[in-house]
């Protein structure tokens, strides 16, 4: 909710402050009326008693020892003809049971009929309504003045009333109408038609006059209650109250206590190129002795909106309730219970906050009499949804708490225990705009000016999903100018196809980019389609430093230290990149190879005079080279730019050496799923090819090694053997069988010779 919002409620509960004040003084008006013609029953007694024309006429009326009122004329007249008397220039001060009122009536003349009953006033009735006299540490009390004429007062049935206008004034300021009805059994005082009143400025009313309008006035003295009939109209500058009905109830100094306004109660008001509107099914209002504003609600199916030239607002609830702050109707403090929702659409940001139950405390603003929202928060669970163009972003908490800066801008939220973030942007039909969901135990938000979020914290166990991604940490936090998210914390990433931990990880949501640094170990399952890694059996695991890639592009980097293990293959280098999509994989900078190798027949025979392989039947290849290429599909790997090799058949150096990977083999009495994965089967070497096989040394500028048959074959250039004794042995092609000592050898004339050396071993 917006500060400006707040600034709009507390106009709305200072005209309902005003509507309060005016209705107070329109009940103390008309009940100095009806106190007036009440009084003027008085003479029935009097003149019953006059037989002729007196001076100074004065009579008291009692209870007990305590004077209620007195009754004074310069002259009464009684005639004898008509059964009538005359009084004149009357005065009558009313005190009151308690000894609390010191109200004076006034007229020229008055009749009376004493066969009816009836008194009649024709001329100007003049009331002056106060208090009694005060001590003289108290207040100098202010009097309301009340003009009516034709009043007219029915001893019999006890009903006073004139259809002539009558007119009230206070120093806050004055009223009038048509027609005073007052009955004294009954104890109500009605004001017929057309009633009006205006208040002076004040503090009360925020510098502002106060007009009001309504069809009637009807005053329950016995109850202490004022009540304006419809339609009611109350008028503070450009803020308007309508209703049907305006009730106010008064306390024991009839000093307004509480009012309710009913029959479709609404406030509407334009200010500087804006225009709001609340209505409710009621609103009811408390205020001090005083005439301060204690606290306002509304009622039933409430409703807000406010139209600007920036954008909208709409608030709606089922209950709201206003408290103000002593000695001033400043607003203090807003509750609204009872499915609270409110919208703000402001420069194509729409926001959108769905709750319980709300609590909003309100401060002072800029300038004076303005006020701002300070803080607010949800008292249950709450939903906020926001979305600008094609992003929509939906937080959902059991507690939200924002605090506003001192120009009214939302600066940051809070929401936990237990916090949902889903966010969408782009194309939803998009694979790269999947809807990305993020699970903690807090969430820490922080606004930019325009309204926007700029930055959302989450802590304690956070589990962020998006498509088959998926990332876990103790913390997270997605700054929404970098499109990012950071992981710390033990994070966790994964996909469907690996799974990779570090020390911090950071997830571009659009872009698909990932970076993980700090003891990163990423896991590549064998089952996931699409596989890049498949250099042995089983998941392929690759540690590194740092980590670099793009989910969406499907090229990752580890760099630094890395290693790849899987089943017996290792990789190390410093740098492995791995394409997903082209199954391809590279090591650049100091790389290392290992690829077991099966033994074929021949190997084993050999192992029985001398074991050279490890019981599992296999042996080691160890490939040294500034980088190696590896296709997975093909199962072929490429070593470039000076390649050392080394296993237990033999060793060789080479510009370049191709190896081919192929199905492992199986175990006895396994089927074929159950092989152990891809193991060097074939090597091609090229350039300056260098062999040492025992004590042999062979050169050439290609060397080719066949692992099923355990042998290499030299050709190109000048395929050469030389053995420990020095005898040399050359041609086209060399091709000697490590397990059994044979050389053969292709003379250029085509002709093959077969010759056997014994290795020594």
């Amino acid at each position: 909710m917006r500060n400006q919002e707040a600034a709009r409620y507390a106009r709305w509960a200072a005209m309902a402050a005003g509507a309060i004040a005016v209705l107070v003084i329109g009940i103390y008006a008309v009940r100095a009326i009806s106190a007036a013609r009440r009084r003027h029953a008085i003479p029935t007694n009097v003149t019953s008693a006059v037989q002729q024309q007196t001076h100074t006429f004065s009579y008291n009326g009692m209870e007990g020892n305590r004077t209620i009122y007195t009754i004074r004329a310069s002259q009464a007249t009684q005639f004898k003809e008509g059964n009538q008397a005359v009084l004149e220039d009357v005065w009558i001060t009313i005190y009151g049971r308690e000894g609390n009122r010191n109200d004076n009536i006034h007229t020229h003349e008055c009749s009376y009929e004493q066969k009816t009953g009836t008194v009649r006033c024709k001329g100007e009735v003049a009331i002056d309504l106060k208090g009694a006299t005060p001590v003289s540490t108290g207040p100098i009390p202010q009097s309301m003045q009340i003009k009516t004429s034709d009043l007219t007062f029915d001893s019999q049935t006890g009903q006073a009333s004139t259809p002539a206008p009558v007119e009230f004034s206070l120093p806050q300021g004055h009223g009038r109408g048509v027609g005073v009805s007052y009955s004294t059994q009954a104890a109500v005082v009605r004001v017929e038609n057309s009633v009006e009143f205006e208040m002076a400025p004040s503090e009360r009313t925020g510098g502002l006059p106060v007009s009001l309008n309504a069809a009637s006035l009807e005053i329950r003295r016995n109850d202490r209650a004022v009540m304006l009939n419809g339609p009611v109209r109350v008028q503070e500058g450009d803020r308007e109250l309508s209703a049907q009905k305006i009730s106010v109830w008064l306390d024991e100094n009839f000093h307004a206590q509480h009012a309710i306004v009913e029959g479709h109660p609404s406030i509407r008001a334009g200010q500087g190129g804006s225009a709001f509107a609340v209505s409710a099914a009621t609103f009811e209002g408390f205020l001090s002795p005083e005439g301060w504003i204690q606290r306002i609600s509304a009622n039933g199916d409430v409703a807000g909106s406010r139209k600007t030239g920036a954008g909208s607002d709409r608030f709606s609830c089922e209950h709201v309730q206003f408290s103000f702050a002593p000695t001033r109707n400043a607003l203090r403090e807003m509750t609204a219970s009872g499915n609270v929702a409110a919208q703000t659409q402001k420069g194509g940001v729409s926001q959108d906050l769905k709750t319980t139950a709300l609590r909003v405390k309100f401060a002072p603003g800029e300038r004076p009499n303005q006020q701002r929202i300070e803080s607010a928060e949800t008292l249950g669970p709450g939903t906020i949804d926001s979305s600008s163009g094609e992003e929509k972003t939906q937080l959902h908490a059991s507690k939200f708490t924002t605090q506003l800066d001192e120009k009214g801008r939302l600066s940051h939220l809070l929401g936990g225990p237990g916090v949902e973030v889903r966010r969408q942007g782009g194309n939803p039909s998009s694979s790269a705009a999947a809807e990305q969901v993020s699970t903690a135990q807090s969430l820490r938000a922080e606004f930019s000016a325009s309204g926007q979020w700029s930055t959302v914290e989450e802590k304690g166990d956070v589990n962020f999903q998006q498509g088959d991604r998926h990332g876990s940490a103790s913390y997270a936090k997605i700054d929404r100018a970098a499109d990012r998210v950071t992981l710390t914390g033990s994070p966790v990433v994964s996909d469907a196809m690996s799974r990779t931990t570090a020390g911090i990880v950071t997830i571009g949501q659009k872009s698909g980019q990932i970076v993980a640094e700090h003891g990163v170990v990423t896991t590549y399952l064998p089952s996931a389609e699409g596989h890049s890694v498949n250099l042995g059996s089983g998941p392929a695991h690759i540690s590194a430093e740092t980590l670099t890639g793009s989910t969406s592009s499907g090229r990752v980097v580890y760099s630094g230290h890395a290693r790849l293990w899987q089943s017996e293959s290792v990789l190390e280098a410093d740098r492995i990149t791995i394409w997903r999509d082209e199954e391809k994989l590279e090591a650049t900078g100091n790389v290392v190879a290992v690829f077991p190798q099966t033994s074929g027949p021949s190997l084993k025979r050999a192992s029985r005079a001398k074991p050279s392989v490890a019981s599992s039947g296999s042996s080691l290849w160890q490939l040294r080279a500034p980088q190696l290429t590896y296709w997975n599909e093909e199962g072929r790997a490429r070593l470039d730019r000076g390649v050392k090799a080394v296993s237990e058949q033999g060793s060789l150096e080479s510009r370049t050496l191709e190896v081919h990977l192929g199905p492992g083999s199986t175990t006895a009495g396994a089927n074929a799923a159950e092989a152990s994965g891809r193991q060097l089967s074939s090597a091609v070497a090229q350039g300056n090819v260098v062999v040492h096989q025992a004590d042999r040394r062979g050169s050439a500028d290609t060397a080719e090694y066949t692992a099923a048959d355990g042998k290499f074959v030299l050709s190109g250039g000048h395929p050469t053997i030389t053995d420990a004794c020095g005898n040399t042995t050359s041609g086209r092609s060399l091709t000697f069988f490590v397990a059994n000592d044979t050389i053969s050898i292709d003379s250029q004339k085509g002709s093959r010779t077969l010759t056997r050396h014994r290795v020594e071993k």
